[in-house]
């Protein structure tokens, strides 16, 4: 197959390099195309770049964009239009993903997986794949508090509370002239691989809740009723407001910490020991979502897993090996650990197009 690689001015994520190694990986013959007119770069991974103008000089079956988002969108009918191939040739880098995961892992055994590449003979590439389908029936309507938007939010207890938002966040869309968000419990449906709790794995009523890396809050929410206390840990600037209103019917019940959690303290880094170190012989239930960071906070949380009854859910798909570095640390704090089931492929990180890996979602521990 050739590809004809279209690069973008201002590539600082180096994504046309990334492109290009996957088309290399996949034995694609491949021709980089410049869109900026003042191009200083000669090459990439030993392909020449030519002028945009020139690329229909060359015969290409795929023409792939290097760029991310609104711009694919954009550009492609433009394209179309000045004679530069169909709309059907033009695909973002994703498809090329798709294709190298798909000869990747072909022979793989694993049955869940081959069923990720048959689901993927007639639909995209996405986070969740077969595991979740988005139904836009199960929007939520947002409301105005001044100028705060929430959502009203039921608990597993049945309690309705709000749940607030920043200002024109991204969730925030327009459905049916209406503004909505999505259903913020999807990722937990029973067959998801984020899926945190489970019936033999849950918050149950007493446990002190820690949430690390909380968004907009529905984890904790979810549960607040039936906790004796609920710790968040959540550094994003943008959702200390919302959290505050969301989680102020509870007074100090809830304790809101903007810091990252780590392996040490020092500044907008804080272990969770050093910020509960009295919390001694209790049940907890801790969940862990954050960016990445997560074996480091596990190492940042010796004392609260080691001197209390603790059930763990701790995300793992953010990096490659981070299911054998929180499996390992876990289970050297003496816990037994599984996982949840299928896969993710974590696309909203442009180093998958390197690693090109399926990932386990999360790990369940229990001491």
């Amino acid at each position: 197959m050739r590809i004809a690689v279209i690069k973008f001015p201002y590539d600082t994520s180096k994504l046309c390099e990334k492109v290009c190694n996957m088309a290399d990986r996949l034995a694609y013959d491949v021709g980089v195309f410049s869109l900026d007119l003042n191009e200083q770069q000669t090459s990439v991974n030993g392909h020449a770049i030519h002028p945009f103008n020139d690329i229909n000089k060359f015969s290409w079956d795929a023409a792939v964009l290097a760029c991310t988002g609104e711009p694919f969108v954009d550009i492609v009918p433009r394209m179309v239009e000045l004679g530069v191939g169909t709309n059907e040739q033009f695909k973002n880098y994703l498809w090329l993903l798709q294709r190298l995961m798909i000869a990747r892992y072909e022979d793989c055994a694993d049955p869940v997986i081959q069923e990720t590449l048959e689901y993927w003979k007639t639909h995209e590439i996405s986070v969740f794949n077969q595991h979740i389908t988005f139904d836009k029936s199960t929007m939520h309507e947002v409301f105005f508090d001044e100028d705060l938007p929430y959502v009203c939010f039921q608990t597993d207890g049945g309690a309705w509370y709000k749940m607030y938002f920043p200002s024109n966040h991204k969730l925030i869309v327009t459905y049916e002239g209406k503004k909505a968000v999505p259903n913020l419990l999807k990722e937990q449906d029973p067959t998801s691989p984020h899926l945190y709790t489970t019936n033999e794995h849950n918050v149950q009523a007493g446990d002190i809740l820690i949430d690390a890396g909380v968004g907009e809050g529905n984890f904790a929410l979810r549960y607040v009723d039936i906790c004796s206390k609920v710790y968040l840990f959540e550094p994003d600037t943008q959702w200390l407001e919302p959290l505050k209103h969301t989680f102020a019917p509870f007074g100090d019940k809830v304790e809101i910490i903007p810091r990252y959690v780590s392996n040490h303290t020092d500044g907008e880094f804080i272990t969770i020991d050093d910020a509960l170190p009295d919390v001694r012989g209790k049940n907890i239930f801790l969940k862990m979502d954050v960016e990445g960071a997560e074996p480091d906070a596990m190492r940042g949380a010796k004392n609260i897993l080691t001197n209390n009854k603790v059930r763990a859910s701790v995300c793992t798909y953010h990096n490659p090996d981070d299911l054998i570095k929180v499996k390992s640390i876990l289970r050297r704090y003496g816990y037994q650990t599984s996982t949840s089931d299928g896969y993710m492929v974590f696309i909203n990180d442009l180093n998958i197009l390197d690693t090109a890996d399926f990932r386990k979602g999360v790990v369940r521990a229990k001491n």
